[in-house]
Protein backbone atom coordinates (compact mmCIF):
# COMPACT_ATOMS: atom_id res chain seq x y z
CA UNK A 1 0.00 0.00 0.00
CA UNK A 2 1.19 3.37 -1.08
CA UNK A 3 1.67 6.30 1.38
CA UNK A 4 -0.48 9.08 1.18
CA UNK A 5 1.48 11.89 -0.95
CA UNK A 6 1.63 14.47 2.11
CA UNK A 7 2.72 11.31 4.58
CA UNK A 8 5.50 10.36 2.34
CA UNK A 9 6.37 14.36 2.11
CA UNK A 10 6.41 14.65 5.58
CA UNK A 11 8.34 11.08 5.91
CA UNK A 12 11.56 12.40 4.77
CA UNK A 13 11.75 16.23 3.52
CA UNK A 14 13.94 19.27 4.76
CA UNK A 15 11.86 21.98 5.55
CA UNK A 16 12.88 25.20 7.43
CA UNK A 17 9.54 25.32 9.50
CA UNK A 18 9.76 21.86 10.47
CA UNK A 19 13.33 22.77 11.97
CA UNK A 20 11.39 25.20 14.07
CA UNK A 21 8.61 22.09 15.14
CA UNK A 22 11.67 19.91 15.80
CA UNK A 23 13.13 22.11 18.00
CA UNK A 24 10.38 22.87 20.16
CA UNK A 25 9.61 19.07 20.95
CA UNK A 26 13.55 18.33 21.77
CA UNK A 27 13.49 21.55 23.96
CA UNK A 28 10.71 22.73 25.01
CA UNK A 29 10.18 25.47 27.88
CA UNK A 30 13.69 26.35 27.26
CA UNK A 31 14.20 29.85 26.24
CA UNK A 32 14.96 30.49 22.41
CA UNK A 33 14.23 34.42 22.42
CA UNK A 34 14.64 37.05 24.61
CA UNK A 35 13.21 40.76 23.58
CA UNK A 36 12.82 43.74 25.51
CA UNK A 37 10.79 42.17 28.30
CA UNK A 38 9.55 39.22 26.84
CA UNK A 39 11.17 35.62 27.06
CA UNK A 40 9.80 33.01 24.23
CA UNK A 41 10.20 29.76 24.54
CA UNK A 42 10.71 27.10 22.15
CA UNK A 43 7.52 25.66 22.56
CA UNK A 44 6.06 29.18 22.56
CA UNK A 45 7.96 29.90 19.32
CA UNK A 46 6.80 26.79 17.10
CA UNK A 47 2.91 27.80 18.28
CA UNK A 48 2.95 31.55 17.58
CA UNK A 49 4.86 30.91 14.14
CA UNK A 50 1.74 28.14 13.60
CA UNK A 51 -0.55 30.97 14.00
CA UNK A 52 0.93 32.83 11.59
CA UNK A 53 0.98 30.28 9.07
CA UNK A 54 -3.19 29.61 9.77
CA UNK A 55 -3.35 33.15 9.59
CA UNK A 56 -1.84 33.54 6.20
CA UNK A 57 -3.69 30.74 4.79
CA UNK A 58 -6.55 32.52 5.25
CA UNK A 59 -5.59 35.26 3.98
CA UNK A 60 -5.18 33.21 0.49
CA UNK A 61 -1.87 32.79 0.76
CA UNK A 62 -0.52 29.76 -0.38
CA UNK A 63 2.52 27.53 -1.46
CA UNK A 64 4.92 29.66 -3.79
CA UNK A 65 2.85 33.11 -2.85
CA UNK A 66 5.94 35.72 -1.70
CA UNK A 67 5.22 37.77 1.06
CA UNK A 68 7.34 40.84 1.61
CA UNK A 69 8.12 42.18 4.71
CA UNK A 70 10.19 45.99 5.88
CA UNK A 71 11.39 45.65 9.10
CA UNK A 72 13.72 46.21 11.94
CA UNK A 73 14.31 43.24 13.90
CA UNK A 74 11.40 41.85 16.09
CA UNK A 75 9.52 38.92 17.36
CA UNK A 76 6.41 39.40 15.33
CA UNK A 77 8.72 39.04 12.06
CA UNK A 78 10.23 35.99 13.30
CA UNK A 79 6.65 34.41 14.03
CA UNK A 80 5.54 35.38 10.47
CA UNK A 81 8.55 34.48 8.82
CA UNK A 82 8.58 30.83 10.22
CA UNK A 83 4.75 30.91 9.78
CA UNK A 84 5.40 31.39 5.88
CA UNK A 85 7.73 28.47 6.00
CA UNK A 86 5.58 26.35 6.91
CA UNK A 87 3.18 26.73 4.52
CA UNK A 88 5.63 26.48 1.27
CA UNK A 89 5.31 30.28 1.10
CA UNK A 90 8.12 32.83 0.90
CA UNK A 91 9.26 35.40 2.08
CA UNK A 92 11.09 38.52 0.98
CA UNK A 93 12.83 40.71 3.51
CA UNK A 94 13.43 44.10 2.14
CA UNK A 95 16.24 46.36 3.59
CA UNK A 96 14.38 48.56 5.93
CA UNK A 97 16.67 51.94 4.42
CA UNK A 98 14.99 51.62 0.94
CA UNK A 99 13.54 54.16 -0.57
CA UNK A 100 11.13 55.40 -3.45
CA UNK A 101 12.39 53.56 -6.66
CA UNK A 102 14.19 51.13 -4.57
CA UNK A 103 11.35 49.71 -3.48
CA UNK A 104 8.87 49.97 -6.20
CA UNK A 105 12.03 47.47 -8.27
CA UNK A 106 12.28 44.94 -5.71
CA UNK A 107 8.10 44.61 -4.96
CA UNK A 108 7.08 44.48 -8.78
CA UNK A 109 10.28 42.33 -9.30
CA UNK A 110 9.41 39.71 -6.65
CA UNK A 111 5.38 40.21 -7.15
CA UNK A 112 4.23 39.66 -3.47
CA UNK A 113 0.85 39.01 -2.67
CA UNK A 114 1.47 40.80 0.32
CA UNK A 115 3.48 43.58 1.84
CA UNK A 116 4.18 44.32 5.96
CA UNK A 117 5.17 47.27 6.87
CA UNK A 118 7.04 48.49 10.52
CA UNK A 119 5.01 51.58 11.69
CA UNK A 120 8.15 54.13 11.58
CA UNK A 121 8.95 53.66 8.00
CA UNK A 122 5.22 52.91 6.16
CA UNK A 123 5.34 56.82 5.13
CA UNK A 124 7.84 55.58 2.21
CA UNK A 125 5.47 52.59 1.66
CA UNK A 126 2.73 54.39 1.43
CA UNK A 127 4.38 56.96 -0.49
CA UNK A 128 4.84 54.42 -3.51
CA UNK A 129 1.77 52.01 -2.84
CA UNK A 130 -0.01 52.51 -6.07
CA UNK A 131 3.00 51.44 -7.82
CA UNK A 132 3.34 48.19 -6.32
CA UNK A 133 0.95 46.15 -9.04
CA UNK A 134 0.71 42.85 -7.18
CA UNK A 135 -0.10 43.34 -3.57
CA UNK A 136 -3.64 42.61 -2.41
CA UNK A 137 -2.93 43.11 1.44
CA UNK A 138 -0.76 45.56 3.22
CA UNK A 139 0.23 44.99 6.73
CA UNK A 140 1.28 46.90 9.68
CA UNK A 141 3.93 46.13 12.54
CA UNK A 142 3.28 48.04 15.30
CA UNK A 143 6.46 49.34 17.18
CA UNK A 144 3.98 51.70 18.78
CA UNK A 145 5.21 54.53 17.00
CA UNK A 146 2.15 55.58 14.28
CA UNK A 147 -1.64 54.92 14.18
CA UNK A 148 -2.55 52.01 11.34
CA UNK A 149 -3.49 53.35 8.42
CA UNK A 150 -6.77 52.37 7.21
CA UNK A 151 -7.20 49.02 5.54
CA UNK A 152 -4.27 47.56 6.50
CA UNK A 153 -4.00 44.08 8.40
CA UNK A 154 -2.39 44.92 12.01
CA UNK A 155 -0.14 41.40 12.43
CA UNK A 156 -0.43 41.53 16.26
CA UNK A 157 -4.06 40.06 15.41
CA UNK A 158 -2.47 37.04 13.97
CA UNK A 159 -1.45 36.04 18.03
CA UNK A 160 -4.97 37.01 19.44
CA UNK A 161 -6.31 33.59 19.77
CA UNK A 162 -8.61 33.47 16.56
CA UNK A 163 -6.16 31.20 14.37
CA UNK A 164 -5.24 27.50 15.68
CA UNK A 165 -2.03 26.63 16.81
CA UNK A 166 -1.58 23.23 15.17
CA UNK A 167 0.70 22.47 12.67
CA UNK A 168 -0.50 23.11 8.62
CA UNK A 169 -0.29 20.03 6.35
CA UNK A 170 1.10 21.21 3.13
CA UNK A 171 3.39 19.23 0.64
CA UNK A 172 7.22 21.24 0.47
CA UNK A 173 9.40 19.64 -1.47
CA UNK A 174 13.43 20.18 -0.35
CA UNK A 175 14.00 21.78 -3.50
CA UNK A 176 11.31 24.43 -3.14
CA UNK A 177 12.38 28.36 -2.67
CA UNK A 178 12.26 28.77 0.89
CA UNK A 179 13.26 32.52 0.64
CA UNK A 180 13.86 35.14 -1.83
CA UNK A 181 16.56 37.41 -0.14
CA UNK A 182 17.81 40.40 -2.90
CA UNK A 183 21.14 41.65 -2.91
CA UNK A 184 22.75 44.28 -5.15
CA UNK A 185 26.13 43.54 -7.13
CA UNK A 186 27.67 45.25 -9.83
CA UNK A 187 24.28 45.41 -11.95
CA UNK A 188 22.15 48.28 -11.84
CA UNK A 189 19.41 46.67 -10.35
CA UNK A 190 19.37 43.85 -7.09
CA UNK A 191 19.07 40.38 -7.60
CA UNK A 192 16.56 38.09 -5.68
CA UNK A 193 18.50 34.96 -4.40
CA UNK A 194 16.56 32.11 -4.49
CA UNK A 195 17.49 29.87 -1.60
CA UNK A 196 16.14 26.61 -1.12
CA UNK A 197 14.96 25.18 2.03
CA UNK A 198 17.63 22.16 1.55
CA UNK A 199 19.91 24.81 1.18
CA UNK A 200 19.02 25.43 4.26
CA UNK A 201 19.32 22.74 6.19
CA UNK A 202 23.27 22.02 4.47
CA UNK A 203 24.09 25.40 5.31
CA UNK A 204 23.44 23.76 9.38
CA UNK A 205 25.95 20.87 7.88
CA UNK A 206 28.98 23.65 7.63
CA UNK A 207 27.88 26.05 10.33
CA UNK A 208 27.27 23.77 13.32
CA UNK A 209 30.76 21.89 13.37
CA UNK A 210 32.67 24.92 11.81
CA UNK A 211 31.51 28.20 13.86
CA UNK A 212 30.93 25.62 16.92
CA UNK A 213 27.09 26.72 17.79
CA UNK A 214 26.70 24.84 21.04
CA UNK A 215 23.20 24.35 23.32
CA UNK A 216 24.75 26.68 26.24
CA UNK A 217 25.65 29.19 23.81
CA UNK A 218 23.89 32.92 24.51
CA UNK A 219 23.86 35.11 20.94
CA UNK A 220 22.88 38.86 20.55
CA UNK A 221 21.20 38.61 17.12
CA UNK A 222 20.83 43.09 15.87
CA UNK A 223 22.22 42.28 12.54
CA UNK A 224 19.37 42.91 10.36
CA UNK A 225 17.04 39.57 9.22
CA UNK A 226 16.70 41.12 5.79
CA UNK A 227 20.73 39.64 5.83
CA UNK A 228 21.64 36.21 4.89
CA UNK A 229 23.89 36.22 7.97
CA UNK A 230 20.99 37.24 10.65
CA UNK A 231 19.31 34.35 9.16
CA UNK A 232 21.91 31.59 8.75
CA UNK A 233 22.95 32.48 13.01
CA UNK A 234 19.09 32.10 13.78
CA UNK A 235 18.35 29.14 12.32
CA UNK A 236 21.87 27.69 13.77
CA UNK A 237 21.15 29.17 17.27
CA UNK A 238 17.61 27.45 16.49
CA UNK A 239 19.06 23.79 15.21
CA UNK A 240 21.21 23.45 18.61
CA UNK A 241 18.85 24.97 21.21
CA UNK A 242 20.52 27.90 22.07
CA UNK A 243 19.37 31.48 23.77
CA UNK A 244 19.33 34.26 20.94
CA UNK A 245 18.57 37.81 22.65
CA UNK A 246 16.89 39.87 19.28
CA UNK A 247 17.61 43.76 19.20
CA UNK A 248 15.72 45.96 16.85
CA UNK A 249 19.34 47.17 15.24
CA UNK A 250 22.93 47.24 16.31
CA UNK A 251 23.49 49.57 18.80
CA UNK A 252 26.80 49.25 21.20
CA UNK A 253 24.93 50.37 24.55
CA UNK A 254 22.74 47.73 24.13
CA UNK A 255 25.29 45.32 22.87
CA UNK A 256 27.25 45.94 25.81
CA UNK A 257 24.55 46.39 28.60
CA UNK A 258 22.68 43.14 27.04
CA UNK A 259 26.25 41.04 27.37
CA UNK A 260 26.38 41.64 30.58
CA UNK A 261 22.72 41.23 31.56
CA UNK A 262 22.09 38.30 29.28
CA UNK A 263 25.69 36.58 29.97
CA UNK A 264 25.80 36.66 26.25
CA UNK A 265 28.42 34.23 24.32
CA UNK A 266 28.81 34.82 21.31
CA UNK A 267 29.05 37.61 18.59
CA UNK A 268 28.63 37.68 14.84
CA UNK A 269 29.88 40.82 13.56
CA UNK A 270 31.43 42.73 10.67
CA UNK A 271 35.11 44.50 11.80
CA UNK A 272 33.39 47.79 11.87
CA UNK A 273 31.57 46.68 14.81
CA UNK A 274 34.30 45.19 16.63
CA UNK A 275 36.27 48.35 15.72
CA UNK A 276 33.46 50.66 17.06
CA UNK A 277 32.14 48.65 20.19
CA UNK A 278 35.36 49.66 22.45
CA UNK A 279 35.07 53.25 21.75
CA UNK A 280 31.67 53.62 23.09
CA UNK A 281 32.22 56.35 26.39
CA UNK A 282 31.71 54.12 29.40
CA UNK A 283 32.78 50.80 27.81
CA UNK A 284 35.21 49.75 30.56
CA UNK A 285 32.47 49.31 33.09
CA UNK A 286 30.67 46.74 31.39
CA UNK A 287 31.24 43.31 32.36
CA UNK A 288 32.08 40.69 29.03
CA UNK A 289 33.85 38.16 30.88
CA UNK A 290 30.64 35.38 29.87
CA UNK A 291 31.92 36.15 25.66
CA UNK A 292 33.65 33.42 24.11
CA UNK A 293 33.34 33.40 20.54
CA UNK A 294 33.35 35.68 17.67
CA UNK A 295 32.76 35.85 14.30
CA UNK A 296 34.16 38.22 11.69
CA UNK A 297 32.43 38.74 8.36
CA UNK A 298 32.51 41.11 5.29
CA UNK A 299 36.14 41.69 5.49
CA UNK A 300 39.02 40.64 7.20
CA UNK A 301 39.67 42.02 10.61
CA UNK A 302 42.63 44.46 11.07
CA UNK A 303 45.08 43.75 13.24
CA UNK A 304 44.48 46.64 15.57
CA UNK A 305 41.25 45.86 16.08
CA UNK A 306 42.21 42.39 17.39
CA UNK A 307 45.41 43.32 19.69
CA UNK A 308 43.05 45.62 21.25
CA UNK A 309 40.16 42.82 21.97
CA UNK A 310 43.07 40.76 23.55
CA UNK A 311 43.78 43.11 25.99
CA UNK A 312 39.53 42.82 27.12
CA UNK A 313 38.99 39.39 27.27
CA UNK A 314 42.37 37.33 25.81
CA UNK A 315 40.30 33.88 25.70
CA UNK A 316 37.55 35.08 23.15
CA UNK A 317 37.93 32.67 20.26
CA UNK A 318 38.54 34.09 17.23
CA UNK A 319 37.00 33.06 13.27
CA UNK A 320 37.13 34.81 10.51
CA UNK A 321 34.11 33.77 8.14
CA UNK A 322 33.79 34.13 4.25
CA UNK A 323 30.42 33.62 2.18
CA UNK A 324 27.30 35.56 0.33
CA UNK A 325 23.96 35.17 -0.07
CA UNK A 326 24.39 33.18 -3.33
CA UNK A 327 26.12 30.54 -1.01
CA UNK A 328 23.21 30.46 1.89
CA UNK A 329 26.38 31.81 2.77
CA UNK A 330 28.88 29.16 3.11
CA UNK A 331 32.25 29.59 1.94
CA UNK A 332 35.11 29.62 4.44
CA UNK A 333 35.95 29.76 7.75
CA UNK A 334 39.15 29.88 9.83
CA UNK A 335 39.88 28.14 12.92
CA UNK A 336 41.02 29.57 16.52
CA UNK A 337 43.85 27.07 16.41
CA UNK A 338 44.84 28.38 13.55
CA UNK A 339 43.94 32.64 13.63
CA UNK A 340 47.00 33.58 15.43
CA UNK A 341 49.03 32.22 12.22
CA UNK A 342 46.70 32.61 9.02
CA UNK A 343 45.18 36.13 10.76
CA UNK A 344 44.89 37.60 7.39
CA UNK A 345 43.41 34.25 6.22
CA UNK A 346 39.20 33.70 5.64
CA UNK A 347 40.05 29.90 6.36
CA UNK A 348 39.88 26.72 4.92
CA UNK A 349 36.25 25.53 2.81
CA UNK A 350 33.54 24.70 5.07
CA UNK A 351 32.36 21.47 5.90
CA UNK A 352 31.14 19.73 2.62
CA UNK A 353 31.76 22.26 0.56
CA UNK A 354 34.08 22.76 -2.50
CA UNK A 355 36.30 25.90 -2.46
CA UNK A 356 38.77 26.50 -5.67
CA UNK A 357 40.27 29.70 -7.69
CA UNK A 358 39.77 29.29 -11.20
CA UNK A 359 41.25 31.77 -14.03
CA UNK A 360 39.55 33.24 -16.68
CA UNK A 361 38.95 29.95 -18.63
CA UNK A 362 37.32 28.09 -15.05
CA UNK A 363 40.68 26.35 -14.95
CA UNK A 364 42.22 26.13 -11.39
CA UNK A 365 45.12 28.26 -10.92
CA UNK A 366 48.20 26.84 -9.04
CA UNK A 367 49.22 27.47 -5.54
CA UNK A 368 50.07 31.20 -4.59
CA UNK A 369 48.05 32.25 -7.25
CA UNK A 370 45.48 35.11 -7.73
CA UNK A 371 42.15 34.30 -9.43
CA UNK A 372 38.35 33.94 -8.45
CA UNK A 373 36.98 31.79 -6.09
CA UNK A 374 34.35 29.43 -6.48
CA UNK A 375 32.12 27.31 -4.74
CA UNK A 376 30.02 23.78 -5.20
CA UNK A 377 27.99 22.28 -2.95
CA UNK A 378 24.38 21.79 -1.85
CA UNK A 379 24.27 25.00 -0.03
CA UNK A 380 24.58 27.22 -3.07
CA UNK A 381 21.46 28.72 -4.39
CA UNK A 382 18.73 27.64 -6.95
CA UNK A 383 18.93 30.73 -8.42
CA UNK A 384 18.18 34.43 -9.87
CA UNK A 385 14.26 35.06 -9.83
CA UNK A 386 13.41 36.11 -12.88
CA UNK A 387 17.27 36.15 -14.20
CA UNK A 388 17.70 32.83 -16.07
CA UNK A 389 20.00 34.67 -18.44
CA UNK A 390 22.18 36.08 -14.91
CA UNK A 391 21.68 32.44 -13.25
CA UNK A 392 23.21 30.54 -16.08
CA UNK A 393 26.45 33.19 -16.09
CA UNK A 394 26.67 33.20 -12.54
CA UNK A 395 26.53 28.99 -12.15
CA UNK A 396 28.65 28.21 -15.60
CA UNK A 397 30.00 24.48 -15.65
CA UNK A 398 28.89 23.59 -12.29
CA UNK A 399 30.29 26.30 -10.02
CA UNK A 400 29.24 29.39 -8.08
CA UNK A 401 31.36 32.39 -9.61
CA UNK A 402 31.50 34.48 -6.26
CA UNK A 403 33.12 37.53 -8.11
CA UNK A 404 35.51 37.63 -5.41
CA UNK A 405 39.51 36.97 -5.74
CA UNK A 406 41.90 35.52 -4.07
CA UNK A 407 44.71 33.08 -3.50
CA UNK A 408 45.34 30.02 -1.73
CA UNK A 409 48.72 29.48 0.52
CA UNK A 410 50.67 26.09 0.42
CA UNK A 411 48.74 24.72 3.59
CA UNK A 412 45.18 25.37 1.66
CA UNK A 413 44.25 28.69 3.61
CA UNK A 414 42.49 31.02 1.23
CA UNK A 415 43.20 34.80 1.14
CA UNK A 416 40.67 37.46 -0.02
CA UNK A 417 42.59 39.69 -2.60
CA UNK A 418 39.54 41.92 -4.07
CA UNK A 419 36.55 42.23 -5.62
CA UNK A 420 36.07 41.06 -9.44
CA UNK A 421 33.36 43.31 -9.88
CA UNK A 422 32.80 47.10 -8.71
CA UNK A 423 31.69 46.16 -4.96
CA UNK A 424 31.62 48.36 -2.45
CA UNK A 425 32.08 46.98 0.91
CA UNK A 426 30.93 49.50 3.66
CA UNK A 427 29.89 48.43 7.06
CA UNK A 428 28.74 44.91 6.36
CA UNK A 429 26.43 46.28 3.18
CA UNK A 430 27.16 45.69 -0.01
CA UNK A 431 26.89 48.25 -2.45
CA UNK A 432 26.80 48.67 -5.93
CA UNK A 433 28.98 51.63 -7.91
CA UNK A 434 27.63 51.02 -11.11
CA UNK A 435 24.02 51.74 -9.19
CA UNK A 436 25.34 54.90 -7.13
CA UNK A 437 26.88 55.49 -10.39
CA UNK A 438 23.85 55.45 -12.11
CA UNK A 439 21.81 57.76 -10.01
CA UNK A 440 24.17 60.32 -9.60
CA UNK A 441 24.68 60.70 -14.07
CA UNK A 442 20.74 62.11 -13.16
CA UNK A 443 21.64 64.75 -12.05
CA UNK A 444 21.93 68.50 -13.88
CA UNK A 445 25.57 68.93 -14.96
CA UNK A 446 26.85 65.68 -14.58
CA UNK A 447 29.42 64.44 -17.66
CA UNK A 448 31.24 61.64 -16.23
CA UNK A 449 31.06 59.92 -12.43
CA UNK A 450 32.70 57.29 -11.27
CA UNK A 451 32.00 55.61 -7.42
CA UNK A 452 34.38 53.25 -5.91
CA UNK A 453 35.09 52.44 -1.81
CA UNK A 454 38.30 53.56 -0.44
CA UNK A 455 39.34 52.39 2.67
CA UNK A 456 38.53 53.83 6.19
CA UNK A 457 39.61 52.90 9.30
CA UNK A 458 35.72 52.61 10.94
CA UNK A 459 33.27 51.62 7.69
CA UNK A 460 36.50 49.74 6.08
CA UNK A 461 35.29 51.19 3.14
CA UNK A 462 33.38 54.00 1.95
CA UNK A 463 31.44 54.83 -0.99
CA UNK A 464 33.30 57.60 -2.75
CA UNK A 465 32.52 59.58 -5.72
CA UNK A 466 34.84 61.20 -8.54
CA UNK A 467 32.52 63.43 -10.48
CA UNK A 468 33.26 65.55 -13.74
CA UNK A 469 31.61 68.41 -14.49
CA UNK A 470 29.36 69.66 -18.50
CA UNK A 471 31.52 72.29 -19.70
CA UNK A 472 30.57 75.79 -18.25
CA UNK A 473 28.52 73.79 -14.92
CA UNK A 474 29.25 74.32 -11.49
CA UNK A 475 28.83 71.06 -8.97
CA UNK A 476 29.34 70.84 -5.50
CA UNK A 477 30.00 68.02 -2.77
CA UNK A 478 27.17 69.08 -1.05
CA UNK A 479 24.51 69.07 -3.59
CA UNK A 480 25.57 65.83 -5.01
CA UNK A 481 25.21 64.37 -1.65
CA UNK A 482 21.66 65.81 -0.81
CA UNK A 483 20.40 64.34 -4.38
CA UNK A 484 21.97 61.17 -3.43
CA UNK A 485 19.90 61.37 -0.13
CA UNK A 486 17.04 61.53 -1.70
CA UNK A 487 17.17 58.78 -4.21
CA UNK A 488 18.70 55.95 -2.64
CA UNK A 489 19.49 54.44 1.06
CA UNK A 490 21.40 55.82 3.49
CA UNK A 491 24.21 53.31 3.76
CA UNK A 492 24.36 53.32 -0.65
CA UNK A 493 25.24 57.94 -0.07
CA UNK A 494 29.04 58.83 -0.79
CA UNK A 495 30.46 59.64 2.01
CA UNK A 496 33.31 61.43 0.21
CA UNK A 497 32.72 63.22 -3.37
CA UNK A 498 35.09 64.94 -5.46
CA UNK A 499 34.87 67.27 -8.25
CA UNK A 500 37.22 66.53 -10.70
CA UNK A 501 38.36 68.17 -14.13
CA UNK A 502 38.98 64.81 -15.62
CA UNK A 503 38.81 60.82 -14.90
CA UNK A 504 41.91 58.43 -16.34
CA UNK A 505 40.59 56.12 -19.06
CA UNK A 506 41.45 53.12 -21.23
CA UNK A 507 41.70 53.91 -25.09
CA UNK A 508 38.64 52.15 -25.60
CA UNK A 509 37.00 54.62 -23.10
CA UNK A 510 36.59 53.09 -19.93
CA UNK A 511 37.30 54.53 -16.71
CA UNK A 512 40.41 53.61 -15.22
CA UNK A 513 38.85 52.82 -10.90
CA UNK A 514 41.94 50.97 -10.58
CA UNK A 515 44.46 54.77 -11.27
CA UNK A 516 42.11 56.29 -8.75
CA UNK A 517 41.82 54.12 -6.00
CA UNK A 518 45.95 54.21 -6.23
CA UNK A 519 45.96 57.90 -6.16
CA UNK A 520 43.45 58.50 -3.73
CA UNK A 521 44.70 55.71 -1.19
CA UNK A 522 48.01 56.96 -1.46
CA UNK A 523 46.96 60.60 -0.92
CA UNK A 524 44.27 58.93 1.93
Amino acid sequence: MSLEAIHENLLRRAAVGDLISRSADRFRDKIAFVSGNERVSYRTLNEKSCMAANAFARMNIKKGDRVAFMTHNCLTYLYCFFGLTKIGAIPVPLNFMLRGEEIIYIINDAGPKAFFVEDSIAEHVLAVKNDLKSVEHFGWIDFGKKPKPDGWVDLKEFFQGDYPATEPEVIINSDDVATLIYTTGTESFPKGVMTTHLNYYMSLLHLLPDVDFRNDDVFIIDIPFFHVAGNTVLLGMLAVGGRAVIEYAPDPYQTLQKTQDEKITYWVYPPTLYAAIPTVPGFDKYDLSSLKKFVSFGAVIPTVVIERWKEINPDIQWRNYWGQTESSPVGTTSSPADFESKQNSIGIPDTGVFVKIFDENDQEVSTGQIGELVIRGAAVMKGYWNRDDLTKQTLANGWLHTGDLGYMDEDGYIYFVDRKKDMIKTGGENVSSQEVEGIIQRYPGVAMVAVIGLPDPYWMEVVSAFVVPRPGQELTEEAIIGFCKENMAGYKVPKKVFIASALPMTASGKILKRKIREEYTKEG
